[in-house]
């Protein structure tokens, strides 16, 4: 079996689901395939040598896929396992051509183009590579993807579906987002979905496909591992008790008036966010603020420390639709370390409130009083139960529960169209 992961988000990016299972799947000795958006910042940033050949190579891709948008004809259409290549063990990043970002233009004819380009790409990259007899696994993690794949490409296609794209589509391009998705579910052997309210929606669209919830989760004993010396991480060094602190991107979800608020109202109290930020100008007034602290972006193997460093961890998301299909990797990391957590309203963490493992805090007022309370928590068995939820949670597990799906046999295959 090879695993090929088409994600939405590069490799080198934060380490979230697309990587995890990609390294569980290495780990459990299958090849991985990881196929990537180009990443330009990344190569802007870290790897300026390679950015030439991401140029040429895109003008390449964009060229071939032009003409065989034009040519329809030119598109080879690849069996599942009749190709041959060298073989492949461990991890094999594929990147993505340049392309004008689907969400940025409301175009239909611009994503058939990228489309074209795209499927140029895997002929070339991955198709011409497959090796005879292989018993390919697509794991495809973005509905765009339903444009540009057909049934016959991979011995089996899931649709890990990871979030309601459609509130992330460009301008009026959400109902052919949520065409491309039917047309993927219609060439599917299964699909994952990581949220409740994600799992409503799809029920009625997939038929008789086996329709799994695959939550996310953590990687248990790399956490363990990483705060078994204790140390205090670098970046909280003169930073004043107690800190509250998140973990992640800081993107238009996050609620930067709650954050103001509480810097206003809680001066005794750093708050310190770890991750890239997505536009500066978010947080402009947050750095005038002598409590508030923003490290930047963090290697992965330090994610655990600078957690563990953390005396109270939160989730300041905005509420509204994407809160409802939100199923946060970082509540998971937060609680492998036995943190206390307090989040906005996010429907998929009502069962650990009922549990009593974290605050949720609906309202600015209610978030500051939330805070006090974890802050005020001392030892007990409630940090063990959080850190039970984290071992339940594991990569490892949840891998081998979607393993458990591609090894049974494909179901009849129902309508949807081919790509």
């Amino acid at each position: 079996m090879h695993v090929y992961l088409l994600s939405p988000i590069p490799y080198s990016f934060l380490h979230q689901r697309p990587q995890k299972l990609a390294d569980q799947f290495v780990a459990l000795g299958i090849p991985v395939t990881f196929i990537e958006p180009c990443g330009l910042s990344e190569y802007l940033s870290g790897r300026a040598k390679g950015l030439p050949l991401l140029i040429l190579r895109s003008a390449w891709y964009l060229f071939l896929g032009l003409l065989a948008f034009l040519i329809p004809g030119l598109h080879r259409k690849p069996a599942p396992a009749g190709l041959s290549g060298s073989p492949q063990t461990g991890m094999r990043i594929v990147g993505m051509p340049i392309i004008v970002p689907n969400n940025r233009v409301d175009s239909a004819l611009l994503e058939r183009i990228n489309a074209s380009v795209y499927r140029q790409t895997l002929i070339h990259r991955v198709f011409n590579r497959m090796r005879k007899g292989e018993k390919s696994v697509a794991i495809v993690q973005n509905p765009i993807w339903g444009l540009t794949l057909g049934r016959g490409d991979f011995s089996k296609i899931t649709y890990d579906c990871i979030d309601d794209i459609s509130l992330f589509a460009g301008r009026g391009s959400a109902k052919r987002i949520e065409e491309y998705e039917r047309r993927l579910i219609g060439m599917a052997d299964a699909v994952y979905v990581t949220a409740e309210k994600l799992e409503e929606s799809l029920r009625t669209k997939t038929g008789g496909l086996p329709l799994l919830r695959v939550p996310n989760g953590v990687d248990y004993e790399f956490f363990q591992s990483r705060v078994a010396d204790a140390k205090e991480p670098a970046l909280l060094a003169g930073v004043q008790r107690p800190v509250v602190g998140y973990a992640g991107v800081l993107r238009d979800w996050m609620d930067y008036d709650l954050l103001e608020f509480l810097a206003g109202k809680m001066p005794g109290v750093s708050f310190v966010l770890v991750g890239p930020i997505d536009f500066e100008f978010r947080i402009e007034k947050l750095r005038r603020m002598s409590n508030m602290f923003f490290p930047g972006r963090k290697d992965y193997r330090d994610m655990p420390a600078c957690i563990n460093g953390f005396d109270v961890c939160m989730i300041p998301f905005l509420t509204g639709p994407v809160s409802s299909t939100t199923n946060p990797v970082k509540v998971f990391e937060y609680f492998a370390l036995g943190k206390p957590v307090v989040s906005s309203p996010l429907h998929e963490l009502e069962q650990f409130r009922e549990k009593g493992l974290l605050w949720i805090a609906d309202g600015r007022h209610a978030f500051e009083l939330a805070l006090a309370e974890a802050l005020a928590e001392g030892p007990g068995p409630v940090q063990e139960r959080r850190r039970e939820v984290a071992r339940q949670h594991s990569w490892k597990r949840l891998t081998k529960s979607m393993l458990e799906v591609f090894s049974k046999d494909a179901p009849q295959r129902h309508g949807g169209t081919e790509g």
